[in-house]
């Protein structure tokens, strides 16, 4: 990896060596855990994309997401890139990995841990602020516990498919998708296990009429038993899945999810811009309105047929209510990048 150039004061301001791919390195981060146990030494791999002497955007996605959300390999190449929502030529978009198993130790992972590592990682790279943190599905409770934890590091905040604590019933079908987790772990099966699991976690993603408008099927009689329309889809998002997913990780951001708390109280909803789905079966939107009520946050909903995968397939209506958020220009604080 071709090292960052140090930042010369008295110079022109530097640029990144080009807008793609992604600028990728790996940054060593020292986080204390919210839940308890010893401060640890991570390292974490990162993304930056674009012009970095603009307002940055970190961008954060479901916990499937890499560290890259643009460029031809990136998890949100349809809103971030070139001519998109989040243009990377308008100011330099940063990505993190997250924090995939908890270090020794440590009671498990919490969202307010990946949003410390955010603002380690922005220490670390010599940026006081950000013009946005910009998160979706898990992303976006990330985006939500900076808000609270680091009030004053980011000037907006775009929540989409968030609220400030999980849904008891999505708390319960994820407690089933790690009892399968750990069953297939402790049988040496932690591959079929995540397959198992993931397509237990697909039904909650999209919307019922999605199902229903492409799996009203008749069964069909293979392998000696009968098989429903839906079942191949599920087998085949869940083995893709797996084949690029362990357990142990899947384990831990799952649980983390459901660790996920944000205090209304801590949020300022003059800086915060929520959006939920009318159809998502695993946020509520009435759980995303009640928030935005409790904090003063701008809310707005939309309909769609895929659920809580709406920001991943509305791309449309998504870079609409991204154009829209970030279209006033914010200044950002920030130190020259280090060597």
């Amino acid at each position: 990896m071709t090292p960052i150039p140090p930042a010369d004061r008295d110079s022109e301001p530097f640029r990144l060596p080009a807008l793609e791919p992604p600028y990728r390195g790996v940054l060593t981060l020292r986080l204390r855990p919210r839940r308890g146990g010893p401060e640890a030494l991570l390292r974490l791999r990162y993304s930056l994309q674009g012009d970095v002497t603009r307002p940055w955007r970190a961008v954060l996605g479901g916990i499937s997401a890499g560290e890259t959300p643009g460029g031809t390999d990136g998890w949100w190449r349809v809103q971030v890139g070139a001519g998109l929502a989040i243009d990377p030529a308008d100011g330099a978009v940063l990505g993190l990995e997250y924090i995939g198993a908890p270090p020794a130790g440590w009671h498990g992972v919490d969202s307010a841990d990946q949003a410390d590592a955010l603002a380690a990682a922005l220490d670390a790279l010599g940026a006081d602020t950000v013009a946005a943190v910009i998160g979706a599905s898990y992303g976006g409770c990330v985006a939500l516990a900076f808000a609270a934890r680091h009030p004053r590091r980011a000037a907006r905040v775009l929540a989409i498919s968030a609220a400030d604590r999980p849904a008891p019933m999505s708390s319960a079908l994820r407690a089933l998708q790690r009892a399968l987790l750990r069953d297939g772990l402790a049988r040496g099966e932690g591959q079929a296990a995540t397959a198992l699991a993931r397509a237990l976690a697909i039904t909650t993603y999209r919307s019922e009429r999605e199902f229903a408008e492409r799996f009203d099927g008749e069964p069909v009689w293979r392998d000696g038993r009968w098989r429903w329309p839906v079942e191949d889809y599920l087998d085949a998002q869940g083995q893709a899945f797996a084949a690029r997913f362990d357990a142990t990780r899947y384990l831990a951001l799952s649980e983390s999810l459901d660790l996920h708390r944000v205090d209304p109280a801590a949020l300022d909803g003059a800086r915060l811009h929520l959006l939920a789905v009318a159809e998502d079966r695993l946020v509520p939107a009435e759980d995303v309105r009640a928030l935005a009520a409790r904090c003063g946050a701008d809310f707005s909903l939309i309909h769609s047929r895929y659920g809580h995968d709406a920001f991943l397939k509305e791309e449309a209506a998504i870079a609409d209510w991204l154009r829209a958020r970030l279209a006033a220009p914010e200044r950002m604080r920030g130190r020259a990048l280090p060597a």
